[in-house]
């Protein structure tokens, strides 16, 4: 796994997003909640030109929307210590909150990212919010 991921998001070899279309589409398909791929941070997009998360869900062929935007903050480069002592990571975009949402991740490391996110959805009226990651470190 640690191969495939990096070479679907730092070589970006966008086709690998295909190889757990299935699996992710059969996951997620039925589910009564609205998707969020965690955003990416805007430097980040540029040089990886892609959003891997959009990317696993639209190879799958599920419906998401974004209702966060992501702080400079970058966690890959963080050590473990790092990530779970950062400040804000993500602002809410303003769009309207439902109820039930499921967060989309490709990788859950510390768990950090998650916790941020679903913070700023809480805050936002968010009821229940459920987690989705295609691998756990």
């Amino acid at each position: 796994m640690k191969t495939y991921l990096h070479q679907y998001k730092f070589l970006q070899d966008v086709v690998l997003s295909e190889v757990f279309s299935g699996e992710i589409n059969e996951a997620l398909c039925k589910v009564d909640a609205i998707l969020v791929p965690i955003p990416m941070n805007t430097e980040k997009l540029k040089q990886r030109t892609f959003s891997q998360v959009d990317e696993l869900l639209a190879s799958a062929g599920l419906r998401f929307t974004h209702l966060l935007s992501k702080t400079a903050q970058v966690q890959g480069k963080k050590s473990r210590q790092e990530r779970l002592e950062s400040t804000k990571l993500f602002e809410w975009n303003g769009k309207p909150i439902p109820d039930k949402i499921i967060l989309i991740d490709d990788l859950y490391a510390t768990g950090t990212t998650m916790r941020h996110a679903a913070k700023e959805l809480k805050m936002a009226g968010a009821g229940e919010i459920k987690l989705f990651t295609l691998i756990r470190a």
